[in-house]
């Protein structure tokens, strides 16, 4: 379904062509793999041997750093909007992922076009895309047993339900384009709202209406957790629902974040000055955080387990400051010297996710074998144990890097 891919590049990735491959994109897409390869660095874990998760037990800048570092490598458990414009890292991974697969597919387009390929098999190939990544998805969350109540929700699953239609707008107008973002918005809170609510609410949506911040109270119960259309949804697809209330419905918000990255990539080939495309990105972001939050105080709350609409904005905002913040400091100032461990796991993030999911437990268990579990235990030992899995992985995947191999679908 994937394929081994060869590629002679350039050996100094700082002499890459901005018009061929964006090196900011891959430093930022390497940093979001970075720590998505260690699993959040075990930090929540060694918090909480330390007593300062979820709640600190004591006071200190100590308890506060690790505190901090707990809060932003775990999801919330349901609100995702914390101090007005405030939230958890984790909660923006998989916008961040999803958000790079849109920017990425104008350069995959030219690239494709430039070498002879037909507009039918680019669609082709987009469409073989799609049903590779559900697949991959599907694979990983049912590969230790029944995992029907995650199907769909994988964050290669969710890419790969929305790539193709988001593909198919490739070629529209920016106006086109931002009409289609907000009907999709639009209609998917219209169906959030208009989907009756349960006459009984389980302990877990009355729980997650405590955590909800949303000023216009009447609307609250259409977002609480399994009482929702996505979750009704699930139960009428899967015959359960997901714990953590995550939805295989997530795909058709989400789409607005991939195609959010496609407008942006089409910005940056655009030729514009840096200056032009800078202000352009973070406009978008400031438009975004204020329609967001805007939302989030009278008709939608922030709440990245049902990928909300607001959710969608909210997200999408600190996606384009992110990549701003890159371009600025890669492309713009031309600050390339630090990004080489980032653009190792950066160009081949299929792979790194891939390993990542299916063997980080693996080599967990032989650096315990052959190192001692010494270096693994105490309150400091998930977060040396996640380290020490990160590294193997990076090593292998700068292996692939120095011999170009790519994992592609």
């Amino acid at each position: 379904m994937s394929q081994t891919v060869h590629e002679e590049q350039p050996a100094d990735h700082r002499r890459t062509s901005r018009s061929t491959r964006l090196v900011s994109l891959d430093a930022f897409r390497g940093f979001i793999m970075l720590t998505l390869a260690a699993k959040g660095f075990g930090f929540a874990r060694t918090a909480g041997n330390l007593g300062h998760w979820p709640e600190p037990a004591a006071q200190g800048i100590a308890a506060k750093i690790w505190y901090a570092l707990a809060f932003h490598t775990t999801h919330p458990p349901w609100n995702s909007q914390f101090h007005l414009i405030g939230c958890s890292y984790w909660d923006l991974v998989q916008p961040a992922f999803m958000f790079m697969v849109g920017v990425a597919m104008p350069y995959s387009y030219a690239g494709r076009h430039a070498r002879g390929d037909s507009p039918l098999k680019i669609t082709l190939h987009a469409a073989w895309r799609s049903i590779v990544l559900v697949l991959l998805g599907v694979f990983l969350q049912t590969r230790n047993g029944d995992g029907r109540n995650r199907l769909l929700t994988n964050v290669l699953s969710q890419i790969g339900l929305a790539y193709f239609p988001v593909f198919l707008l490739l070629g529209c107008s920016f106006h086109i384009q931002f009409i289609a973002a907000v009907v999709v918005l639009v209609g998917y809170w219209t169906l959030m709202v208009c989907w009756p609510v349960p006459t009984s609410l389980s302990q877990a949506a009355i729980q997650s209406l405590h955590d909800v911040s949303l000023a216009a109270g009447g609307l609250a119960p259409h977002f609480a957790k399994h009482a929702n259309v996505a979750a009704a949804f699930d139960f009428w697809l899967l015959g359960e629902r997901n714990p953590g209330g995550y939805a295989t419905l997530n795909f058709i918000p989400s789409a607005v974040t991939i195609l959010l990255g496609m407008m942006a990539g089409r910005l940056l080939r655009e030729p514009k000055t840096d200056g032009e495309k800078l202000r352009h990105l973070l406009s978008g972001a400031v438009i975004c955080m204020t329609l967001a939050v805007a939302a989030s105080f009278t008709v939608c709350p922030v709440i990245k387990r049902i990928w909300t609409p607001a959710f969608t904005l909210y997200s999408g905002a600190w996606v384009l400051a992110m990549l701003a913040l890159f371009y600025w400091l890669v492309d713009v100032r031309g600050s390339k010297w630090w990004t080489f461990p980032l653009i190792v796991l950066g160009t081949n993030p299929l792979a790194i996710y891939l390993m990542s999911m299916l063997l980080s437990h693996w080599i967990a268990q032989q650096l315990t074998v052959y190192l001692g579990d010494q270096w693994f235990t105490g309150p400091y030992g998930p977060t040396v144990e996640a380290l020490a899995v990160l590294t193997v992985l990076w090593l292998a995947g700068w292996y692939m890097y120095r011999h170009r191999i790519f994992i592609r679908v």
